[in-house]
């Protein structure tokens, strides 16, 4: 082995070391691919700057199996191994496409990292809503472990009923909502790793402001919360309404990006400074941490950016 063998195959270890130990962090469960999208330009080749990717997804998934060897022989063990292991699989696929099309446009690039995701989510939802005696059990523990969290013994004492019902509510609703979450997450890592490589680049918000998701999205945005509604008439089951929104909401997101260009744009026309790596993160905080401010977030962004179709936002004079 050569120097310069050496060299990357030093680099690629401490990569994916470093993207292994945000990984076992709380929040760097969502952010540990962060350091290899941001890496990925110093490699020569995509194969190259794929071998991270793999070694990083082969020490999670040895590590996860370890922990949990002493459950896979029940189906309950392996079924909680796949929900842990379901946000670390969409995002390492995610980082794999993003550098393997490093070539293409970047919204086809990020539709095309972003697609496992909203494949695998469509699947799990169909997949959790089908009763069966496993899935039954892991629902009365995570009920169990909710009503512990939040019963009577807790700062915040509410009734078994009214525990119930909000964790069936929280429970729905993070179906129906989990392929959005997913493209937003991929989008928001992918982005900061963006914003990292062009932190010195004067042209980078500019760009930013210009962004434009293409017109032939607007008819299927429409249809798909028209469907929406019209399963909400009609009382329809639980299954084709979270499908139904994950779909709606997914094109959603979209538009909530073009929102996004759609703001920054008009702070530049009124000669506002923008940090835009800090104004992603505070709308990425708000609609994932602050209960209330958030649907301003989830609702304001997406009709912002499809009422576009309609109203000039942005003008290049």
């Amino acid at each position: 082995m050569d120097l310069k063998e050496s060299k990357k195959l030093k680099e690629v270890l401490l990569l994916s070391a470093a993207s292994f130990a945000l990984s076992r962090l709380i929040i760097g469960n969502v952010l540990f691919t962060i350091p290899l999208l941001v890496l990925e330009q110093r490699f020569s080749s995509r194969k190259e700057a794929l071998a991270p990717v793999g070694l990083l997804a082969l020490a999670i998934y040895v590590t996860e199996f370890f922990k949990a060897r002493g459950a896979l022989a029940s189906a309950e063990g392996r079924v909680l191994l796949l929900i842990s292991l379901y946000i670390p699989t969409v995002l390492l696929i995610a980082s794999a496409v993003w550098i393997a099309y490093a070539d293409r446009p970047l919204f086809k690039r990020y539709i095309s990292a972003s697609l496992f995701g909203i494949v695998a989510s469509l699947v799990m939802v169909a997949w959790f809503s089908r009763p069966s005696p496993v899935l039954n059990r892991i629902d009365e523990v995570f009920l169990q472990t909710f009503t512990n969290l939040f019963g009577p013994d807790s700062s915040s004492a509410m009734s078994d009923v009214a525990l119930q019902r909000l964790y069936r509510s929280a429970v729905m609703s993070t179906g129906a909502m989990l392929a959005p979450m997913c493209m937003v997450l991929v989008g928001f890592t992918a982005f900061l790793a963006i914003s990292w490589n062009r932190r010195f680049d004067e042209t980078f918000t500019l760009a930013v402001s210009r962004w434009k998701i293409p017109e032939y999205l607007l008819w299927p945005f429409l249809g798909s919360w028209t469907v929406v509604l019209v399963l909400l008439m009609a009382k329809a089951g639980y299954l084709a309404l979270a499908l139904a929104l994950q779909i709606a909401l997914s094109l959603g997101v979209l538009y909530a990006v073009q929102g996004v260009a759609i703001i920054v744009h008009l702070l530049l026309k009124r000669n506002v400074v923008v940090k835009i790596s800090k104004l992603v993160t505070f709308l990425f905080l708000l609609a994932f941490v602050v209960p209330g401010l958030n649907v301003l977030v989830i609702f304001a962004l997406p009709l912002l950016g499809v009422t576009e179709n309609w109203f000039t936002y942005r003008s290049y004079e």
